[in-house]
């Protein structure tokens, strides 16, 4: 479904960013990366979405070239992106507005959505009346709209509290099982990365590059129950090894 190929990223000869790349996802799957902070994450999720230009390299997504091409993955970025002057339900819409449908169409379409993300009954409220986790619902809601067969998520959950985040996990897993989303998820939280992935990419230090693939085979559907699971535990030990000793 997506390739990318000798992806890497330069701002001067200097100051190199991701070291030439390969990654390749399939439809369906659930891939995480993890790696240091500054190594490259969000900038490799730049370049898929088409808005960071790569120094060299294609990605190919579906079997076509996309490499700078925007508009064709559903994107949730790091910073939170509802409007405050807009309602919760017309924050959602924005995607389909964009696409061409009239307000009340998109509004329509949407609200049949709402209690599947958890978000019935704040149609009519405002972003700062929604507790953290209520907005990453409405958030990731919105990025569903898109319609895209590839969601791009750059830590959607980094900013919560732990109970809030294990909840959302939990809901969001679920979502994607159902529905079999495509998804590449940033974190930098292993647990996290293995309780929802089917394979995780780490990088390595700045300039990044792929430094080890590794293979989730707990099966769906997934519960929190995983996390006392001794198999857990050793992919996590495996993890931490590769991030601290691997490091080249």
């Amino acid at each position: 479904m997506l390739s990318l190929s000798r992806i890497s990223k330069s701002y001067t000869e200097d100051q190199h960013v991701l070291l030439p790349t390969d990654l390749n996802v399939k439809k369906g799957e659930f891939v995480s990366i993890i790696g240091p902070s500054g190594c490259g994450k969000s900038t490799l999720l730049d370049i898929i979405a088409g808005i960071n230009k790569p120094t060299n390299g294609t990605v190919h997504y579906n079997g076509e070239e996309i490499t700078n091409r925007t508009g064709l993955v559903g994107y949730m970025p790091q910073s939170d992106v509802l409007f405050p002057w807009r309602t919760v339900l017309d924050n959602v819409i924005l995607p389909l507005e964009i696409q061409g449908s009239g307000k009340e169409e998109a509004r329509n379409q949407a609200r049949g959505l709402f209690p599947k993300f958890g978000l019935e009954g704040y149609e009519d409220h405002y972003p700062f009346m929604l507790s953290g986790g209520m907005r990453q619902r409405a958030n990731f809601l919105r990025a569903y709209l898109n319609n895209k067969e590839l969601l791009l998520l750059d830590e959607p959950f980094g900013k919560l509290d732990a109970m809030t985040r294990l909840e959302l996990q939990k809901w969001f897993i679920q979502i994607c099982e159902e529905t079999g989303q495509t998804v590449i998820f940033i974190t930098h939280d292993m647990d996290e990365a293995i309780f929802l992935s089917d394979r995780i990419f780490i990088l390595s230090p700045r300039p990044g590059r792929i430094i080890e693939e590794v293979s989730v085979e707990f099966t769906r559907p997934r519960t929190d129950d995983l996390f006392t699971n001794m198999k857990f535990a050793s992919l996590k030990r495996r993890l931490l090894d590769v991030l601290y000793l691997k490091k080249t």
